[in-house]
């Protein structure tokens, strides 16, 4: 079971990481909208989901991507990855899993805060017709956000959260103290 506040914890620290990763510039306006259901945008254009998963001994958090492959969403990828203008196939690929690391990384080191022994896969890429079996993982708590940067929709993230048998998860974010800003570097274990 998870508690109201931890369900807004959660929110709170997914979309401060978005906001602090996905604007590469001053002039950039980015925006997370609140969705209802999976945030998978377009089960026919057969977009490959990116799949990282953050788990403590009383929760997994399982984080779903869906990265837009038109050119605007490619070029803004490019700009927060620092990768090639031109990116397509394995690269593009490569960009939308360190995108996705960057940003579940920055969530992970803030749970790392209030929960012990909390660690996180390796990104990995799934059909997005897999969203359809999220209900399968039995979440206590899904969340769905699709973001935009000025204006333009570049990615849909599906949050689903699942506890351990008889825990009650319950924290605020205010408890979780954000570590001071760190944009991309490696972290080594």
């Amino acid at each position: 079971m998870i508690g109201a506040n931890a369900g807004v914890a959660l929110e709170k620290l997914f979309e401060r990481a978005i906001l602090d990763n996905a604007a590469t510039g001053a002039e950039q306006r980015c925006a997370v909208a609140r969705n209802h259901g999976v945030a998978v945008q377009d089960k026919a254009a057969n977009r490959p989901l990116v799949v990282l998963n953050i788990s403590s001994y009383l929760f997994r958090i399982v984080a779903l991507f869906e990265f837009g492959t038109d050119a605007r969403a490619i070029e803004q990828l490019a700009r927060a990855t620092r990768s090639p203008a031109k990116l397509e196939g394995q690269a593009l690929r490569d960009a939308c899993a360190e995108f996705a690391n960057m940003l579940c990384g920055a969530v992970n080191r803030s749970l790392c805060k209030q929960f012990r022994h909390v660690g996180m896969s390796t990104p990995f890429v799934l059909e997005n017709t897999c969203a359809q079996y999220l209900a399968m993982l039995e979440p206590s708590l899904t969340q769905s956000f699709t973001v935009s940067v000025d204006g333009a929709e570049w990615f849909g993230l599906t949050v689903c959260t699942c506890t351990a048998d008889g825990i009650a998860l319950d924290f605020s974010a205010d408890e979780v103290v954000q570590e001071e800003a760190m944009s991309g570097e490696l972290e080594f274990f």
